[in-house]
């Protein structure tokens, strides 16, 4: 939930205030030390204190902080997108800065019509997206959303898609090996394409890993290698929403990656600046860019103030610069360890799941674990779990509504890249105590 503000208090609730933040660590104007176990909302990757970044804000600043990119070039957005192009899959090119998720999510959806349109496809407008996804709150970007609660106000100015099951391998019904199941679920994006029309079909957006919708669950990579195959038979570009997982949070630079795929269109934010500045972007197949570089006929109509303005290219630049092969085994050797932390509550007999890839943990909490059956929407226990985290000094990041949109908790952890091997004990311990005293409570 996002807060109003007004001078003197906040018209939302009343969070604590913080005052200060270093490594891994929020301290409030109270004095109180929480350890942010969720890095924001998976944002601060690379912690709350990077050497050099503070410098390079106030040298950008004096230099020139903003020009209208319709106009005018600036060197910090084109070493940027060299910086960005070194790490991505081939051969993904080219980038489009904007300045949040949602406008990245938003910016891939245009696209893929706009390219559709530029080679003569006029009828390709369709997006087919995901139950269990969310890919932001701009208007575009929430109809290819499955998210009631953050959906609902807003249904009569919403565009409704096809969908096809969520990549939630703990709740699916296809039978077989893991790798089986997975090809069986991605064969669904072939139905839903035949069943709406081939010819209708622009793109296919989803999550590599998901979020906070259901709490990092995801598929053999054989799923996305078959998604790969299923959009080039058919001309339908596949979007990875890569907002949250992007620049290492899985153990690897993309997501993608852990499947060896190449989207058409990559979307990025969060960990692209660290939290240091508002940007993100859509990096497109050079395909995709060549389209538009040769197009007399049509141009991508599209941007935002604020895009690939020159003080926030070139602080991503330097925090991208910080992401390297010795970054990513961090990621992976702390993950292991944050996971063998919580690893005895595979045992609780309320913990459904536990679901990792490098430093993203989600934890699902059922009523029953044989059934797999939720707790009532009502009891709020994702709620409940976060404030005894919080009490306790570690701050998690909770979730609801993963089975139906109401039912459904888990909590989703991804500690900054640079936490101490003492605080990821810490959120370890606090996790264990928390489930036990909530679960015993509710019982």
């Amino acid at each position: 939930m996002s807060t109003f503000y007004k001078w003197g208090s906040g018209i939302a609730p009343n969070h604590p205030n913080v005052a200060h933040a270093h490594d891994e660590f929020l301290i409030t104007e109270d004095g109180e030390r929480i350890i942010d176990a969720a890095s924001g909302a998976l944002v601060v990757n690379l912690g709350h204190s990077v050497p050099g970044v503070a410098d390079r804000m106030k040298q950008q600043a004096e230099s020139v902080a903003y020009v209208s990119t319709s106009y005018f070039a600036t060197e910090p957005a084109e070493q940027l997108a060299e910086t960005v192009r070194s790490l991505t899959p081939d051969p993904l090119t080219a980038s489009f800065f904007v300045t949040s998720g949602s406008e990245a999510n938003e910016t891939a959806i245009k696209l893929a019509r706009a390219y559709h349109l530029a080679c003569g496809n006029g009828q390709k407008q369709t997006i087919i997206s995901r139950y269990g996804s969310y890919h932001g709150a701009t208007l575009a970007a929430l109809s290819v959303s499955d998210n009631p609660s953050r959906k609902a106000a807003y249904a009569p100015l919403l565009r409704s898609g096809p969908k096809l099951g969520a990549a939630y391998p703990y709740r699916w019904k296809h039978g077989g090996t893991p790798k089986e199941q997975a090809v069986s679920a991605a064969r669904e994006l072939e139905t839903v394409i035949k069943r709406n029309g081939p010819e209708t079909i622009a793109a296919f957006i989803a999550e590599p890993v998901s979020g906070s919708t259901l709490g990092v669950a995801y598929p053999h990579p054989a799923y996305y290698r078959e998604v790969r195959r299923i959009c080039d038979e058919y001309d339908v570009l596949f979007i990875a929403d890569e907002v949250m997982t992007g620049f290492g949070r899985t153990g690897e630079y993309f997501a993608v990656d852990h499947a060896a795929v190449a989207p058409d269109i990559l979307t990025v934010g969060k960990g692209l600046s660290s939290g240091y500045a508002p940007i993100a972007a859509a990096i497109v197949h050079e395909r995709i860019a060549d389209t538009f570089d040769a197009s007399t006929e049509h141009s991508f109509e599209h941007g935002h103030t604020y895009s690939a303005n020159p003080l926030s290219t070139a602080i991503a630049n330097e925090i991208v610069g910080h992401y390297t092969e010795d970054v990513l085994s961090d990621v992976r050797r702390l993950g292991d360890r944050l996971y063998a932390e919580v690893e005895p509550l595979e045992q609780h007999p309320h913990v459904g799941e536990i679901r990792n890839l490098g430093l993203m943990l989600g934890i699902e909490l059922v009523a029953e674990t044989e059934t797999k059956r939720p707790f009532p929407s009502e009891l709020n226990v994702h709620r409940k779990l976060f404030d005894a985290c919080l009490d306790r000094g570690v701050y998690v990041y909770p979730g609801s509504g993963s089975v139906d949109g109401q039912r459904g908790d888990h909590l989703l952890v991804g500690p900054p890249f640079i936490t101490s091997e003492q605080s990821i004990e810490t959120i370890g311990t606090v996790l264990r105590e928390a489930i036990r005293d909530v679960t015993e409570d509710l019982n």
